[in-house]
């Protein structure tokens, strides 16, 4: 993707260095608009059927986030050198016969959404002009980015599901051999609904196969297509696993928090940004854990943020979802479409050693990624039906994204990097932060590349709440933690050590109720809103129960049930509250609220939970 307000900060160098920076070195990318070319394409087939579980997937979330930053996947298609428009115009047409969610619309009709392949058409490739000349390989990652935002502001309605899901764009120039007319960078743009991000990966490794060789350049058998997804999706065993998962769902919602990271009250700003950590120390640590553990570098990372985010946090279980490939078929290595879901994953941290904590971590994405296919739909009615039982508003986006291709081999002992030059590289780390539309979560991870250098992205949906350097603390404690177990395993006290954060500081009106963090400023401003003009007092416990609010009866709420219903209904409003766990409703209230004892004259008491509507 292409982001906006790119920066960098390395540790090493000062702020107020005089040296001249990336920005001033480059060359200034001018594009003029030249007509587009169109590209006809054949395939296999017309056709039209109902939606994967994965396409299903993910309407649901674009739907309801029309606007999301994910909506379209943008990336940079690798020319080779000399490369015309007229090549890149046959290396789509090629793409498009062969993949059919390329040539995809969609169509919602009365709740039944339908995908329908075009078995032939035409594709425009969009054409600019670079000022100047020799231009060369060198400068394409400027001009890809520079084209990626030319082709964004052409036309920011976005892709939608009426539209062709593919747009390309080429950027030309006299190349440095003096020849007219190169192809200088290539840039698409897919709907996420064709394509996830490992689709996105197939598209863009064989469009470079193609650039380089004419031969490949053939659309070639039929291959599994989201049409024959469908087909294997509505088996008996397939079906059968589909359930499977919401059970297991069930069971992992009825203890996942709201958030799993909960910062202390901060300023909602509306800004978010999202710091990168790229870190060389970091990947040479993870092969030497690796090549004790003998699990995924993903993994390790993953256990490394689970080890900091339980520090921070003072969570010993952590329930919290993350994306599935779903990707294990053999005939699903080459497929183009949407397979991606969320899944959900405990990690049980403080317990054992970090070599320990490294292997359950990945067991645990196992487990849950054998679960992440389902119907989304049944998925969100369960969710429901839980979040109103425990009086939450349960939070899907993933805290952790794992997005790196590990290529290399099982680690070879004598190869690996000696513990002091793991710790010698720790000083050519760089952080690297940009502005982005944030996630809809407090607090997530995305590990683009774990061989040779760990990449590894922290970002919060308001920086206001969680401030970039917290952020930064979050991804160097992560590095340090990594650091240390390149020297062998870790003791929990010695992870502690390692991570160097101290537990979020919260005050005595913060409570954990039910695996969540909880502000009772937060909750009585839940209150104050859901249940409106009742007087309302929520306080931390009484006679033993925890978070129980008492309230006035009015002629809309009456019992607790209303008063439930009520207050869950205005949890979107205030999503790091949770409902009281009791209501105590009262015909009026005492003098002094805040005295729970002063309260009488008792209407009703329970949960609420049984759900009814308010009158």
């Amino acid at each position: 993707m292409f982001y906006v307000g790119d920066h960098v900060t390395d540790r090493v160098k000062t702020m107020n260095t005089t040296a001249p920076t990336r920005t001033t070195r480059r060359r200034r990318v001018q594009l003029t608009p030249l007509p587009s070319v169109p590209v006809t394409f054949t395939g296999h087939r017309t056709a039209t059927g109902p939606l994967t579980l994965g396409q299903l997937n993910t309407m649901h979330w674009l739907v309801g986030s029309p606007n999301h930053p994910l909506h379209t996947l943008w990336g940079e298609l690798e020319v080779a050198a000399g490369m015309s428009v007229d090549d890149v115009v046959e290396t789509v047409r090629v793409l498009l016969g062969r993949y059919e969610a390329l040539r995809t619309h969609y169509v919602v009709d009365g709740g039944h959404p339908r995908q329908c392949v075009a078995g032939s058409g035409v594709l425009t490739v969009e054409v600019c002009a670079l000022a100047g000349d020799g231009w060369g390989p060198r400068d394409r990652p400027k001009v890809a980015e520079a084209l990626g935002r030319w082709m964004a502001e052409r036309d920011r309605a976005g892709l939608g599901l009426t539209r062709p899901p593919l747009r390309v764009g080429v950027a030309t120039a006299t190349g440095r051999d003096g020849q007219a007319g190169q192809v200088i960078a290539c840039v698409a743009a897919i709907s996420h609904l064709t394509v996830d991000d490992q689709a996105v990966k197939i598209v863009r490794r064989e469009f470079a196969e193609m650039a380089r060789d004419r031969s490949a350049r053939r659309v070639g058998a039929p291959c599994h297509q989201p049409l024959d997804q469908v087909r294997a999706e509505a088996v008996p065993a397939a079906r059968r696993q589909a359930e499977r998962a919401l059970h297991y769902w069930q069971d992992q919602l009825e203890r996942m928090p709201h958030f799993l990271y909960v910062p202390a009250r901060a300023t909602v700003t509306g800004e978010s940004l999202a710091v990168q950590m790229s870190s060389e120390a970091a990947a040479m640590a993870v092969r030497r854990v690796a090549a004790r553990t003998r699990v995924s570098g993903s993994s390790i990372v993953l256990a490394a943020i689970c080890a900091v985010l339980a520090q921070r946090t003072g969570l010993r279980e952590l329930v919290f979802p993350v994306i599935s490939s779903n990707r294990f078929e053999r005939h699903l290595t080459r497929y183009v479409g949407t397979l991606a879901q969320a899944a959900v994953v405990t990690v049980e941290t403080g317990a054992g050693g970090f070599d320990a904590l490294a292997r359950q971590t990945w067991a645990s994405v196992m487990e849950g990624s054998r679960h992440g296919r389902y119907d989304v739909v049944e998925r969100a009615e369960l969710g429901d039906r839980i979040a109103y039982e425990r009086g939450l508003c349960f939070n899907y986006d993933p805290v952790f994204n794992n997005l790196a291709v590990e290529s290399r081999p099982a680690p070879d002992p004598g190869a690996l990097h000696r513990p002091e030059q793991v710790s010698a590289a720790v000083g050519r780390t760089e952080l690297r932060w940009r502005s982005l539309p944030g996630p809809a979560t407090l607090v997530r991870f995305d590990l683009y590349q774990v061989d040779d250098v760990v990449r590894l992205d922290g970002w919060s949906i308001d920086n206001g709440l969680v401030p970039r350097t917290e952020l930064e603390s979050l991804l160097l404690a992560v590095e340090r933690l990594l650091v240390a177990a390149a020297y062998g395993d870790l003791d929990a006290d010695r992870t502690r050590e390692a991570i160097g954060l101290d537990p979020i500081s919260r005050g005595p009106d913060w409570l954990l109720v039910d695996s969540c963090w909880v502000d009772l400023t937060e909750v009585q401003r839940l209150l104050d809103d859901a249940l409106a003009p009742a007087v309302a007092r929520i306080f931390p416990s009484v006679d033993g129960r925890a978070l129980v609010a008492y309230l006035t009866a009015t002629e809309s709420v009456s019992t607790p049930e209303q008063a439930h219903a009520r207050c869950v209904a205005a949890l979107q409003r205030h999503p790091v509250a949770i409902a009281p766990r009791q209501y105590v409703v009262c015909r009026s209230a005492p003098a002094d609220p805040a005295d729970p004892a002063a309260w009488r004259e008792f209407t009703g008491s329970g949960t609420g939970r049984e759900p009814v509507a308010p009158r």
